[in-house]
């Protein structure tokens, strides 16, 4: 996740939506893919050799080592989990290495829906399909909805209840009645995600939603499982080349959306 002044974020889990008008960062790379787009002025990324890049519309694959400077740009920033479901069709096309330039004209059918982000209040329902509809025009094609499995529905409530523990695949599986490969491949294909990056976007999920809700560092860190807020820090950077702080701490300006 890119740092920033002001702006409205949507928190779907392991996928992360922000509008933002000016971002800059300092060098670093992440464990997410990230999708940039300006609606108005290029932005410039800059590589680890310093070498210096403008674009109107970027894929950064994980772990690019990067410095974003788009101080003048209204940006849209899409992050995706690079072990999801998302990521596929991204990768088909652009490949799972380094920087890629997107076409602008791809966006076009959404591109008056992201200025929307700037210009009203949008719910999470809308951003969701918007955020779907880029992926589809970055992509080669729309992720596809699957209908969710009860058992696979019941293994992620599970998840959720035994919040700040975690359950075993091998628990989870023999409750859901699968064997254990099974139960991983089902919840893959019906998720997005592995079972065990399932657990720690969950994990984030909770520390973030209770550092919005004025809780400091440490008891955000214990509520959501972590060892200690160091911990916390060290991974959420890791997943978004930020401090959880930038954005979900209670002096930030920037309006969250935590969306089912």
């Amino acid at each position: 996740m890119e740092e920033s002044q002001t702006g409205t974020l949507f928190y779907f889990g392991a996928r992360v939506f922000l509008a933002q008008k000016g971002l800059t960062t300092d060098p670093h790379s992440h464990y997410a893919v990230s999708i940039l787009i300006s609606l108005t002025s290029k932005f410039k990324v800059i590589e680890e050799s310093g070498n210096v890049l403008e674009f109107q519309a970027v894929v950064l694959a994980p772990n690019t080592y990067h410095t974003l400077s788009a101080e003048d740009s209204d940006l849209i920033v899409l992050q995706i989990d690079p072990y999801g479901i998302d990521y596929a069709s991204i990768s088909a096309r652009f490949g799972r290495k380094g920087i890629s330039e997107i076409p602008f004209e791809s966006l076009e059918p959404v591109l008056s829906r992201c200025k929307s982000l700037f210009k009203e209040k949008v719910n999470c329902h809308t951003a969701k399909e918007l955020f779907e509809d880029i992926l589809a025009a970055v992509g080669t094609e729309k992720p596809a909805r699957v209908s969710l499995d009860p058992r696979i529905l019941a293994a992620t409530n599970r998840m959720k209840s035994a919040l700040p523990g975690s359950i075993s695949v091998p628990e989870l599986a023999k409750e859901a009645g699968f064997s254990e490969t099974r139960f991983m491949h089902v919840f893959k294909l019906q998720m997005g995600l592995p079972v065990r990056q399932f657990q720690l976007w969950l994990r984030l999920h909770e520390a973030a939603k209770l550092l919005r809700e004025g809780g400091n560092l440490t008891e955000a860190s214990h509520a959501a499982g972590f060892a200690d807020q160091a911990h916390l820090s060290r991974t959420f950077k890791r997943m978004f080349g930020v401090q959880p702080s930038r954005f979900l701490g209670a002096n930030t300006n920037v309006t969250v959306h935590f969306c089912v």
